[in-house]
C-alpha cells in the first residue's frame, strides 16, 4: 500500500489564505518593517541582490562584481544569485533594496507552508491537519533561527515542492509531475541552498528505489519501465534548466577551493550539537546560550510546537507502512548526520558518499528530519482524529512522559540557578534588552511554564466538557505555541534594532549607477566608511568602491592564499590605485627569496614562465625615472577604459582578480595577460601613448543561460497548456505569462 493521494474535492483557498496572514503575522517585525534583517541577510543578500539589481537597471549584465575580494565572477556564485527567476524580475523592474528582501522573506516562508501544505495531503486527505502541518513548519525552528540564511530560507521553500512531484510523479506514473519537480529544482538551483539539493538526490534514490523495488516484487516490467522514463524526463529537464549553473560551476571550479571539496574539518563546523535537542521542547534556550550549546545560535533550533511533538513521538511508537519506514529511516540518519563530528555518522558520509565534501553546516541535514517527523505526526493526528476514544489514552501518556520531562528541566534550572532574580519579572526598553538579561537557565524556567500551559490545556480539551471541539482547541494551541515560541526566539538571531525606513532611504542616498572609481590606493576602502544604519560587512557594493574586503563562503583560492601565506606582499600592493605602472618583477621561483622588509607597493610576482616572456621586453627592476600617466576614460563592472603614457615599456596591472573570460586590448587589438601576484591581471604596456581597455566577455555562460531559460520557456508552454486543459482555468497559467511578459517588456521598452 502506497500512501494516499486522493484529490480533495473542496477548495484549499481558505487554508492558503490562512498560511499567508500567519506568515505576516508570525513574522510581523520584518512583515511591516519594524525591524532591520540582521547577519548574514544584511551581510550577504541584500549587498549582492541590491548589485545585481543596480546592474541590471543600468542595462549591464552583472557578470562581475568589483568591489568585493578585488572583484569575482558574481554571475559563478550561486549565492548571488545572478540566474535565479525571481531575482531577475525583481531586478529589471523594481530593482531590490533592503525592502525587498523584507518582503521576499515572508514570502518565501508562506510558500514553504503552502508547499508543506500539500505535501502533508500526500499522507492523508484531512486538509484542516495538512494546514496545522503547514504551520509547524513554517513557524519552526528552522525559520525562526535561520532567518539570515536566505538561501536556505528559499531552499527550505521550494524543498516541498519538489518533494511533492517528485513523489506524485511515481505514484501517478505522470510525466507532467516530472516536469514540475524539474522546474523547482531549477529553483533551488539557481536560488536556494546546494546542500539541500545534495541531500535531495540521496532522498530521490530512495523513493525510486522503493517504487522499482514494489514492481519487481509483483513481477510489473510495464511499471518500471514507465518508472525509468519519467525518471529520464526528470533528470534531463533538470539538466537542461541546470546548463547555467553547469557551466557556471565548470568554470569556478579551478579557482575556487572548496569546490574540489573541503577538508572535514572546514565541513564540520556548525553541527546540530547532541545539546540542541533540547530545543525541540524548550526552543528558548537555545537564546543567549552559545557556551551550552556549542554551535552557532543559527544552527540549534528545531523546535516544531510542543503539542505536535506529542505526535511526532506518536508517530515513532506507531506502525508503519514500508514508505513511511524508509523515510523514517532517512530521518533517523540524517538527524545523526546532523550532529557533525558528535557522532561518526557525518564523517562517514563526508568520507564515502559523493558530493557530501563539498558543504559545510552539517546542521542543514536536520531540516530534512523536521520534515519528515512533520508529515509522519500529520499522519498520526490525522489517524487520531478518526479514532479519538482509542487514541486518547496513549495521547495522554506521551503528554504525561513530555510533562515530566519539561518538569525536570525546570526543576534542574531551579536549583542550578541558586536564587538569582529572574529576569522576566523586569520590565525593559526593548525585546533586546530582554534577551540581553536572559540565560539558559532561566529561559528553560520560562519556557517550561509556558510549555505546561499548553500541554495543560491540551489535555483539558481531551478529557474535559469542551472535548467535542478538541481538535480546534488542538489546532490554536498548536498556532499559539509556535507563535510564542516565535516571539521569543526571532529577535535573538533574526532582526537587530536599526531601522528598515532608514536603511533604505541611505541605501538610495549612494550613487544609482557605478561612477568612475575614485583616485585611491585599494587598502583606503575599508568597510568602516559605509557602516551605517545596520550595514557591517560588504558596504563597498553600496559606495561603489573597489575593496580587498568580503564576507563570502565564495572566495578564490589565491585570494586566501595571499591573505594567509603571504600577507606582506598582498598588504604591499594594496597600497596602489586600481591601475598602475610596475617594472618590480619577480618570478614566483624566488619569492621565498624577497626581503619583505623592503617590499614596496610596486613589487610583481608573476610565474616563471611569464617572468621569462615579460623579462626579455622590458628592463627589470631598473632605477630609471619614469614618466606615466593613467586616466580612466570610461567605467563599468564588466569594461574598464583608459588612456595611459609611459616613458619606456612596463607592466601595467589592474587590481582585480583574473578569472575566465577578461581579456584585454591596446589600441583596440587583443593582447596577452598574465596573471600576477598570484591574482590580479597584468599586461606588457609599450612605450608610449596609449588606449587600453579590459572587458569581460564570457559567451559560453550566456549560451547556457539562454539554453536554461529557453527550456524553462518550452516547459512552461507544455505546463500551461496541460493545466488549462484540464483545469479549465486560464488565471493561473496568464497571470504567470503576464508577469513574465511585463517584467521583459517593463525592461527593454521602459
Amino acid at each position: 500500500m502506497v500512501l494516499n493521494t486522493e484529490k480533495a474535492k473542496d477548495s484549499h483557498f481558505k487554508y492558503i489564505a490562512l498560511l499567508l496572514l500567519i506568515a505576516i503575522l508570525g513574522f510581523w517585525q520584518i512583515s511591516f518593517l519594524k525591524y532591520s534583517v540582521t547577519h548574514d541577510m544584511i551581510n550577504c543578500w541584500i549587498p549582492w541582490r541590491y548589485y545585481i539589481s543596480q546592474c541590471f537597471q543600468n542595462h549591464i549584465f552583472p557578470f562581475w562584481n568589483p568591489y568585493q575580494q578585488l572583484g569575482y565572477p558574481i554571475h559563478a556564485d550561486l549565492q548571488g544569485p545572478t540566474w535565479y527567476l525571481e531575482s531577475l524580475l525583481l531586478s529589471m523592474t523594481t530593482g531590490q533594496t533592503n525592502y525587498t528582501i523584507h518582503f521576499l522573506f515572508v514570502f518565501y516562508v508562506f510558500m514553504a507552508g503552502m508547499g508543506m501544505y500539500f505535501l502533508s495531503l500526500c499522507f492523508h486527505t484531512k486538509k484542516n491537519i495538512a494546514f496545522l502541518t503547514a504551520v509547524c513548519y513554517m513557524l519552526g525552528g528552522f525559520f525562526a533561527a535561520h532567518v539570515q540564511h536566505f538561501y536556505a530560507i528559499i531552499g527550505a521553500a521550494w524543498l516541498p515542492f519538489i518533494l511533492l512531484n517528485y513523489y506524485k510523479m511515481h505514484t501517478e506514473k505522470s510525466y507532467l509531475r516530472a516536469l514540475y519537480a524539474s522546474v523547482f529544482m531549477f529553483f533551488n538551483l539557481t536560488g536556494g541552498n546546494h546542500t539541500f539539493s545534495i541531500i535531495l538526490v540521496y532522498l530521490f534514490v530512495l523513493i525510486f528505489g522503493y517504487f522499482v523495488f514494489a514492481a519487481l516484487k509483483e513481477k510489473n516490467k510495464k511499471d518500471i519501465l514507465h518508472y525509468l522514463k519519467i525518471n529520464f524526463l526528470f533528470v534531463g529537464a533538470t539538466l537542461l534548466l541546470a546548463s547555467v549553473v553547469l557551466v557556471a560551476y565548470y568554470q569556478t571550479a579551478p579557482y575556487v577551493s572548496r569546490l574540489g571539496g573541503m577538508i572535514y574539518k572546514d565541513a564540520a563546523v556548525c553541527p546540530l550539537s547532541p545539546q540542541s535537542l533540547l530545543s525541540i521542547i524548550l526552543p528558548f534556550s537555545t537564546v543567549n546560550s552559545v557556551d551550552f550549546f556549542n554551535t552557532d545560535p543559527s544552527m540549534c533550533n528545531i523546535y516544531t510546537g510542543v503539542i505536535m511533538f506529542v505526535f511526532v513521538i506518536m508517530a515513532f511508537v506507531s506502525k508503519k507502512i514500508v514508505f513511511e519506514k524508509l523515510l523514517f529511516a532517512f530521518a533517523i540518519i540524517c538527524l545523526l548526520a546532523s550532529f557533525g563530528d558528535y557522532t561518526p555518522v557525518h564523517k562517514l558520509l563526508f568520507s564515502y558518499v559523493p558530493f557530501m565534501n563539498l558543504f559545510r553546516f552539517p546542521s542543514y541535514f536536520s531540516l530534512f528530519s523536521v520534515m519528515i517527523f512533520l508529515l509522519l505526526a500529520g499522519k498520526q493526528l490525522a489517524v487520531i482524529v478518526e479514532n479519538p476514544v482509542i487514541s486518547r489514552k496513549k495521547i495522554i501518556i506521551v503528554i504525561g512522559a513530555v510533562s515530566l520531562l519539561i518538569i525536570s528541566f525546570v526543576i534542574l534550572a531551579f536549583i542550578k540557578n541558586h536564587n538569582q532574580h529572574f529576569f522576566f519579572f523586569k520590565k525593559y526598553d526593548t525585546v533586546f534588552d530582554f534577551l540581553k538579561a536572559s540565560s539558559l537557565k532561566q529561559n528553560i524556567v520560562l519556557q517550561g511554564f509556558i510549555q505546561l500551559l499548553f500541554l495543560g490545556i491540551f489535555v483539558f480539551a481531551l478529557i474535559g466538557p469542551l472535548k467535542k471541539y478538541r481538535l480546534r482547541i488542538t489546532g490554536i494551541l498548536i498556532i499559539l505555541d509556535l507563535f510564542v515560541a516565535l516571539q521569543l526566539n526571532i529577535a535573538y538571531v533574526g532582526f537587530s534594532p536599526a531601522s528598515p525606513k532608514e536603511l533604505h532611504e541611505y541605501i538610495l542616498s549612494l550613487p544609482q549607477n557605478f561612477p568612475i572609481p575614485s583616485d585611491n590606493s585599494i587598502i583606503e576602502n575599508t568597510e568602516e566608511l559605509g557602516q551605517k544604519h545596520g550595514l557591517y560587512r560588504n558596504t563597498s557594493v553600496f559606495h561603489k568602491r573597489i575593496s580587498a574586503d568580503v564576507f563570502n563562503s565564495y572566495a578564490f583560492k589565491n585570494y586566501a592564499l595571499l591573505r594567509d601565506s603571504m600577507p606582506q606582499l598582498y598588504a604591499a600592493f594594496l597600497k596602489n590605485k586600481l591601475i598602475y605602472f610596475s617594472d618590480r618583477i619577480y618570478p614566483a621561483s624566488e619569492i621565498n627569496k624577497i626581503d619583505f622588509a623592503i617590499l614596496t607597493n610596486k613589487t610583481i610576482v608573476l610565474s616563471n614562465g611569464d617572468y621569462k616572456t615579460i623579462a626579455g621586453q622590458i628592463k627589470i627592476n631598473s632605477n630609471d625615472t619614469l614618466i606615466e600617466s593613467i586616466i580612466i576614460t570610461s567605467y563599468n563592472p564588466n569594461e574598464i577604459s583608459i588612456k595611459a603614457t609611459a616613458s619606456k615599456p612596463q607592466l601595467l596591472t589592474l587590481l582585480q582578480s583574473y578569472y575566465n573570460g577578461w581579456e584585454v586590448l591596446i589600441d583596440k587589438r587583443h593582447v596577452p595577460m598574465v596573471v600576477s601576484n598570484y591574482l590580479t591581471m597584468s599586461v606588457l604596456f609599450p612605450k608610449g601613448e596609449h588606449e587600453v581597455m579590459f572587458r569581460y566577455k564570457n559567451p559560453l555562460i550566456i549560451k547556457a543561460g539562454i539554453l536554461s531559460y529557453t527550456s524553462f520557456l518550452i516547459i512552461l508552454i507544455i505546463l500551461s497548456f496541460v493545466w488549462i486543459k484540464k483545469q479549465k482555468n486560464y488565471w493561473a497559467p496568464a497571470l504567470i505569462w503576464f508577469i513574465l511578459v511585463s517584467a521583459v517588456l517593463y525592461y527593454f521598452l521602459w
